[in-house]
């Protein structure tokens, strides 16, 4: 009877102690945007075209389901980012309504800031892109069209940028 004492004492202790925080893992808050014609909405798309997975401190991601893996990465220290879509306006306004828009696939995109290095890049085969940059004010263009946008410190700003609209009668 002896021996069993500390066994059913190091149970007692070990049932009662609260679970340690090392085995939670941290709640993950991911949001998701799909673009509609005119504006970014929250949620997936339920077309079947792209949208954005986005989280504080982390890099956006673009997808095309919900299924499709999501490999965020660590935004860096001092940065934020923008993501966005390059798009024709195609429907809504004297067009008629609805919100339709084409998106303009490898479409040459200049990110610029008084006094700071010129960012381009180019949009991918969906018209969006990304781009990870430090805190402030920029212009993002697409040939004459262009868009004032600001960025924080580990969010993430997103750029609807119209670079064009079909003319119908």
């Amino acid at each position: 009877m002896f021996n069993a004492v500390p066994f059913l004492l190091f149970f007692v202790i070990c049932a009662t102690l609260p679970v340690s925080a090392a085995g939670k893992r941290p709640s993950v808050t991911r949001n998701y945007y799909h673009f509609d014609g005119s504006t970014f909405t929250t949620g997936p798309t339920v077309d079947g075209s792209a949208f954005l997975a986005l989280q504080d401190k982390m890099s956006p991601v673009i997808l095309t389901t919900l299924a499709s893996p999501v490999g965020m990465t660590t935004l860096p220290d001092e940065a934020g980012a923008i993501a966005g879509i390059c798009y024709t306006q195609s429907s809504g306004g004297k067009l008629g309504s609805g919100g339709g828009f084409r998106p303009h696939p490898r479409t040459s995109i200049l990110i610029s800031s008084g006094g700071k290095q010129p960012v381009a890049l180019q949009t991918d085969d969906l018209g969006y892109f990304v781009a990870i940059l430090s805190p402030g004010t920029y212009s993002v263009n697409s040939g004459p069209f262009s868009v004032e946008i600001t960025v924080e410190r580990g969010k993430t700003t997103l750029v609807p940028l119209r670079a064009g609209k079909r003319m119908v009668d």
